[in-house]
Protein backbone atom coordinates (compact mmCIF):
# COMPACT_ATOMS: atom_id res chain seq x y z
CA UNK A 1 0.00 0.00 0.00
CA UNK A 2 2.32 2.29 1.07
CA UNK A 3 4.10 1.83 -2.62
CA UNK A 4 0.83 2.21 -4.35
CA UNK A 5 0.70 6.07 -2.35
CA UNK A 6 4.37 7.08 -2.89
CA UNK A 7 4.07 6.19 -6.93
CA UNK A 8 0.38 7.97 -7.30
CA UNK A 9 2.08 11.27 -5.16
CA UNK A 10 4.78 11.18 -7.85
CA UNK A 11 3.94 13.85 -10.40
CA UNK A 12 5.29 15.52 -12.91
CA UNK A 13 8.08 17.94 -12.88
CA UNK A 14 7.67 21.06 -11.22
CA UNK A 15 4.23 20.45 -9.40
CA UNK A 16 6.53 20.63 -6.29
CA UNK A 17 5.12 19.36 -2.87
CA UNK A 18 2.02 19.15 -3.58
CA UNK A 19 1.41 16.28 -4.63
CA UNK A 20 3.30 14.01 -1.53
CA UNK A 21 1.45 16.37 0.73
CA UNK A 22 -2.10 15.34 -0.78
CA UNK A 23 -1.10 11.60 0.37
CA UNK A 24 0.78 12.40 3.16
CA UNK A 25 -1.82 11.13 5.90
CA UNK A 26 -2.37 7.87 4.28
CA UNK A 27 1.71 7.46 3.91
CA UNK A 28 2.16 8.10 7.38
CA UNK A 29 -0.80 5.82 8.64
CA UNK A 30 0.19 2.85 6.34
CA UNK A 31 3.92 3.72 8.00
CA UNK A 32 2.36 3.40 11.52
CA UNK A 33 -0.01 0.18 10.29
CA UNK A 34 3.11 -1.48 8.99
CA UNK A 35 5.19 -0.89 12.14
CA UNK A 36 2.32 -2.17 13.99
CA UNK A 37 2.08 -5.23 11.99
CA UNK A 38 5.80 -5.34 12.50
CA UNK A 39 6.39 -5.27 16.50
CA UNK A 40 3.30 -7.69 16.51
CA UNK A 41 4.71 -10.26 14.84
CA UNK A 42 8.39 -10.05 17.15
CA UNK A 43 6.05 -10.05 19.69
CA UNK A 44 3.89 -13.51 18.62
CA UNK A 45 6.94 -14.78 17.36
CA UNK A 46 8.91 -14.38 20.99
CA UNK A 47 6.46 -15.95 22.77
CA UNK A 48 5.69 -19.00 20.34
CA UNK A 49 9.80 -19.36 21.37
CA UNK A 50 9.48 -19.00 25.00
CA UNK A 51 6.29 -21.02 25.74
CA UNK A 52 7.42 -23.50 23.70
CA UNK A 53 4.37 -23.40 21.25
CA UNK A 54 4.86 -24.19 17.96
CA UNK A 55 8.59 -23.19 17.94
CA UNK A 56 9.04 -23.86 14.29
CA UNK A 57 6.21 -21.07 13.52
CA UNK A 58 7.66 -18.68 15.40
CA UNK A 59 11.49 -18.95 13.55
CA UNK A 60 9.88 -19.02 10.78
CA UNK A 61 8.04 -15.82 11.25
CA UNK A 62 11.05 -14.28 11.98
CA UNK A 63 12.89 -15.41 9.44
CA UNK A 64 9.87 -14.13 6.57
CA UNK A 65 10.41 -11.02 8.79
CA UNK A 66 13.46 -10.67 8.43
CA UNK A 67 14.06 -11.06 5.07
CA UNK A 68 10.98 -8.57 4.16
CA UNK A 69 13.16 -6.00 6.31
CA UNK A 70 16.51 -7.15 4.22
CA UNK A 71 14.52 -6.64 0.90
CA UNK A 72 13.61 -3.29 2.16
CA UNK A 73 16.08 -2.18 3.37
CA UNK A 74 19.00 -3.51 0.93
CA UNK A 75 18.66 -1.05 -1.59
CA UNK A 76 19.40 2.13 0.71
CA UNK A 77 22.61 0.18 1.85
CA UNK A 78 24.02 0.16 -1.29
Amino acid sequence: MLTVLVLAAVGSPGDGRHAIQAVATPINLTLALGTTCALGTVVASVLALRLRRQPAGGGGALGLLGLLLLVLLLPSLL
